[in-house]
């Protein structure tokens, strides 16, 4: 089990991760899945599967709307890329523009 302090920020390189803080911040704050799920608009099926790592494509719309119900903030910070990481940062930034992007394929910082 996850223990989160206040202030402390973590990493999460994935959505199994992602799934574990959310279940973390939750159970601390006394919550059903059912509360965590009438406060974000995340449905009680999804709320289960992102907590439980089954859901391999949680977009960052859904961890910041559950985040945002658990009273937590999300910081996403992106390195200057090396040269030979610009083409796959320029891919990142073309799916982040279009609203296809997923919290697998960013390393973000709670």
């Amino acid at each position: 089990m996850l223990h989160i302090e206040k202030g402390l920020n973590v990493q999460i390189t994935s959505s199994a991760e992602a799934g574990i803080l959310v279940q973390s911040l939750r159970e601390s704050r006394g919550l059903s899945r059912k509360e965590l799920s009438d406060n974000s608009g995340i449905p009680l099926r999804t709320v289960y599967a992102v907590e439980k790592g089954e859901l391999n494509n949680l977009s960052v719309d859904r961890l910041v709307a559950l985040l945002t119900a658990l009273n937590a903030c999300l910081d996403v910070h992106v390195a200057k890329p090396e040269a030979a990481e610009e083409a796959e940062a320029n891919r990142l930034v073309k799916i982040a523009a279009t609203g296809t992007l997923d919290a697998d394929r960013w390393r973000l910082l709670l």
